[in-house]
């Protein structure tokens, strides 16, 4: 179960990292975002999972007000 939930995670995470460099978007939060919640996985899978979200939704947000 765990390895699912981290092969969409990296899955979403890489995809939305392609959206970004495509839209020319800023790259280094969604990054930073992503590889603060694959370690936090680690820790706790549910965590990680709510860190990831979070950091997604953050990073779409900054990215939309520039």
């Amino acid at each position: 179960m765990e390895t699912m939930a981290l092969g969409l995670l990296l899955f979403f995470g890489l995809l939305n990292l392609w959206v970004f460099h495509r839209f020319k978007k800023p790259l280094l939060p969604l990054a930073l975002v992503l590889f603060v919640s694959v370690f936090v996985f680690f820790l706790s899978p549910v965590l990680g999972l709510l860190v990831f979200l979070l950091g997604q939704t953050l990073a779409f947000y900054a990215a939309g007000k520039r």
